[in-house]
């Protein structure tokens, strides 16, 4: 029922980024559950399949790859004990980056002796701090989002204002002159948005 609920709320406003936001902080988590349990003394190689038992699994009859957390999991886990490294080409839901991240600690602990969990450690404070900075952005661009909206409104409220004052839309919109002042209000209230919506890309890309 909840990975249900999960794939319809992609389709709501805003889903899909909703979505992004909470794989990432699932995958903090993962990458702190992971630490804490290598410096509890669990080996390497049994940390995957104790971690997959905490996460519920999806209700696809074969796993695929990033389709959850907890097939991802024992994914990681199966190929360990084929005696291969974990994570490298075989990604979980989310950010396939995040996990190309957490091949890299493996590979680096592995080949440089490095404790694997103060890697994992650091990671997690990265990418937390990531997160963080992005959520200011969207704080700071929310503002400028709602005056673009507006501004978008206010032709629609001048013609509803225009009807209240005995003059309705249709005559001064009747001829020539009329079809002018609408093609050229509509176009600007296009280019408005679409620069308002990159300025406020702009400003929510990591600098």
């Amino acid at each position: 029922m909840r990975w249900g609920r999960e794939a319809g709320a992609v389709w709501l406003p805003g889903g899909a980024r909703r979505q992004r936001e909470r794989r990432a902080e699932e995958f903090i988590v993962l990458l702190r559950r992971s630490a804490a349990l290598l410096q509890a003394g669990r080996r390497p190689d049994a940390v995957w399949a104790e971690l997959a038992g905490l996460h519920e699994p999806c209700p696809r009859p074969a796993a695929e790859a990033g389709c959850c957390l907890h097939h991802a999991l024992l994914g990681a886990h199966a190929t360990v004990l084929l005696g291969e490294p974990a994570w490298e080409g075989q990604p979980g839901p989310g950010d396939p980056q995040h996990w190309q991240q957490l091949a890299g600690c493996l590979a680096v602990s592995r080949v440089a002796g490095v404790p694997l969990a103060g890697l994992l450690e650091r990671l997690a404070d990265a990418l937390e701090d990531g997160q963080d900075a992005h959520q200011a952005r969207r704080a700071a661009s929310a503002g400028p989002r709602s005056t673009g909206r507006l501004l978008g409104l206010l032709p629609l409220a001048g013609l509803g204002l225009s009807a209240a004052a005995g003059s309705p839309p249709a005559e001064l919109l009747t001829g020539p002159p009329g079809w002018l002042v609408l093609a050229t209000g509509g176009g600007l209230a296009v280019v408005g948005h679409l620069w308002t919506r990159a300025l406020v890309r702009r400003a929510e890309a990591p600098s």
